[in-house]
C-alpha cells in the first residue's frame, strides 16, 4: 500500500487563535474547499457547502458562526448547523448533515485524515480573526 504524504493543514496554535480557517481541496476528484476550526476545545471539519443551494457557508459574509457563536450558518440563507455533528437545525433541511472531514493532530499539526481528500495547491487559505 503506498501511503500518500501527510500536508498539514495548520497548527493547533493557528487553529485556536483564529475564528475559522477555508482550506483548498478536491474530495472525491471534485475541487471544493473545507472549514477548519475549533468548538469548545476541539478541532472540527467539514466541506464547505451549505446543502440547501450549494453555497459555501461563508460565501456572502467572512464568518461560519452566527452571532451566538454557538452554531454554524449559512450566510446566505441563515440555516444553521450543530458544529459538533454538523446536523442542520433549520425546518427546510432538517436532520441533513454537513459533510464532515476527519481530523488528525500529530504534534501540535493538523492533518485531513480522510481517503478520498488532497489539498489543492491553490492559494485559499486564509486565517480570519
Amino acid at each position: 500500500m503506498i501511503k500518500r504524504p501527510r500536508q498539514p493543514i495548520c497548527t493547533r496554535r493557528e487553529l485556536d487563535e483564529a475564528r475559522f480557517l477555508i482550506r483548498a481541496i478536491h474530495f472525491k476528484n471534485q475541487p471544493t474547499s473545507a472549514i477548519v476550526f475549533a468548538f469548545e476545545g476541539i478541532a472540527y471539519s467539514y466541506i464547505n457547502h451549505c446543502m440547501h443551494m450549494h453555497r459555501p457557508l461563508n460565501c456572502e459574509q467572512d464568518a461560519v458562526f452566527d452571532e451566538t457563536g454557538k452554531y454554524l450558518r449559512c450566510s446566505m440563507h441563515g440555516f444553521i448547523f450543530d458544529p459538533k455533528t454538523g446536523e442542520c437545525q433549520s425546518p427546510v433541511c432538517l436532520g441533513q448533515r454537513l459533510q464532515s472531514l476527519r481530523l488528525e493532530e500529530i504534534d501540535g499539526t493538523l492533518y485531513f485524515a480522510e481517503k478520498h481528500l488532497t489539498q489543492s495547491t491553490k492559494l485559499l487559505d486564509k486565517a480570519l480573526q
